[in-house]
């Protein structure tokens, strides 16, 4: 199936989740992150912060950060299509960018993070052998080969997200597992 059909069609059966069932959902996969072996043996946390219909985040970050995880989050250059992952210690000192994707205001050279324990990783559709398609922006794929990020990386997602098959190419980032409102897939 064409990446570019498989996104719209995703992202518009996201969108349509009811309120109250997301919330339900979004629970659960909160508890299965916390309560894994991969996030209680990290330290340094490289998450997304959620957007839109997206697995919520928020909760997750204010969490690990009362739990003294160490947690990154995104900025990005949409000119130069590059990103950074800053520490926080709050989700306070935040700006919303033109997507509606809150991000840290500035770059501190000295809370610029490249080396995690644990990357949670966006995307819109997974399959079961660990291959993902995100936005079509390349932003993670770049970062994690550029840095050569070896850590367990793992995407959250609801359980229709899941795909018999994802065509790849040879730059995609596969992730190690997908927790889901009903199962942890381990790849």
């Amino acid at each position: 199936m064409d990446k570019n059909y498989l996104r719209k069609e995703m992202l518009k059966i996201r969108d349509d989740i009811e309120v109250v069932l997301k919330k339900q959902y979004d629970d659960i996969i909160f508890k299965r992150l916390i309560n894994s072996d991969n996030y209680k043996n990290s330290n340094k946390i490289f998450t997304y912060i959620s957007f839109g219909s997206e697995v919520d985040t928020k909760e997750f970050i204010k969490y690990a950060l009362s739990d003294n995880k160490e947690i990154y989050v995104p900025k990005t250059d949409k000119i130069k299509k590059e990103m950074v992952a800053i520490r926080i210690s709050s989700l306070d000192n935040m700006s919303v960018d033109k997507w509606g994707i809150l991000e840290p205001k500035t770059v501190e050279k000295d809370k610029i993070g490249e080396e995690f324990d644990l990357v949670i990783m966006p995307g819109v559709a997974f399959d079961r052998v660990g291959n993902r398609i995100g936005y079509g922006g390349g932003y993670y794929d770049k970062y994690i080969s550029n840095k050569n990020i070896k850590c367990p990386k793992f995407a959250l997602a609801y359980d229709f997200q899941i795909v018999d098959k994802i065509q790849v190419e040879e730059h995609d980032i596969k992730t190690e597992g997908v927790m889901t409102n009903k199962e942890f897939i381990k790849v």
